[in-house]
């Protein structure tokens, strides 16, 4: 068994993952006030800022959600706060505690927004076009320098948009389309992108963490499979049981409209190609992600609709 402290707990993936691990380990979360929806078996260390923490001797590894995501209303300063000096102040504690490995949640956008005729692959010049990404690029290349020459092992994984019932953000955005509408513009889209499935990013997580050799080392995970926009919506609706209309909208016609309303981020997300080449991870830890995307999202949209009746 071993002890496992994770940051940013009850956070939507943190709750996924330490439900999962506080099955077979020892995990420790970091809370900023107590939660009745974590297992009784967890325990809870309450702090305002998981800077702030006191590691407990003995933690083995430390998997690192926490962070503030991509927001109009966080400023630079903000992001460069929480997301890097933050990440850097626990790096230091973890320095201190003499863990064996520091696993980073940082994000796809770190490779770029979009992908033109190539997957993203782990040797990609990095190209972070936001304040938010932006500030997790300068979180991986600092703590690449703080645990450069030490025995902590360093273990950075970008995963693109992650899926669930109960995903937040433009996921969750997209649900409620679904399941209050009939028609949506998508019916001339034929873009590729990768997703993952909560399921399987919690999964490589549990890979990192078990590894039982030294590893630094930084990667690109996703599902299998590259659908498009359509297809996302395809699945999602048969889930929830219902025919949606995907109306023949051009997409010049969108993009031109994208323009003209500040739109362009949105359009890009929905109509735009962002393909992940998930072999290292694959290959590094003989993984396979358990989830396959087509089934995985029908999944999702029966679970989004019997839990908002």
């Amino acid at each position: 068994m071993m002890k496992i402290l994770v940051t940013g707990a009850t956070g939507f993936v943190g709750r996924y993952f330490v439900n999962d691990l506080s099955k077979t380990d020892e995990v420790i979360a970091c809370v900023r006030k107590k939660s009745s929806f974590l297992p009784s078996s967890v325990q809870q260390i309450v702090s305002n800022n998981f800077f702030d923490i006191a590691i407990p001797k003995d933690t083995d590894v430390i998997v690192h959600l926490a962070g503030i995501a991509h927001n109009k209303n966080n400023s630079v300063d903000e992001f460069k706060k929480i997301n890097v000096d933050g990440t850097l102040e626990l790096a230091r504690k973890a320095l201190e505690a003499n863990i064996k490995r520091f696993i980073f949640i940082s994000s796809i956008g770190v490779n770029g927004n979009s992908t033109h005729g190539k997957a993203f692959t782990e040797q990609d010049i990095p190209n972070p076009t936001n304040d938010y990404t932006k500030s997790k690029y300068e979180a991986e290349k600092a703590l690449a320098k703080l645990f450069e020459n030490t025995n902590i092992d360093l273990v950075i994984i970008r995963p693109p948009l992650i899926y669930a019932h109960d995903a937040p953000g433009n996921f969750s955005k997209l649900l409620m389309l679904i399941k209050l509408g009939q028609f949506l513009p998508f019916g001339c889209t034929h873009n590729q992108r990768s997703f993952i499935a909560i399921e399987n990013l919690v999964s490589f997580i549990t890979a990192c963490i078990y590894h039982d050799t030294k590893i630094n080392e930084t990667f690109l995970i996703a599902d299998d499979e590259v659908i498009s926009t359509k297809q996302l919506i395809q699945c999602l609706s048969s889930g929830m049981g219902k025919s949606m209309i995907l109306l023949p909208v051009p997409t010049k016609l969108l993009s031109t409209l994208a323009d003209v309303t500040g739109k362009v981020g949105m359009f890009e997300q929905l109509y735009g190609n962002l393909q992940i080449d998930n072999r290292k991870a694959k290959k590094f830890f003989n993984w396979h992600p358990p989830k396959h995307s087509l089934n995985a999202l029908k999944e999702v949209g029966n679970l989004y609709r019997n839990n908002k009746k």
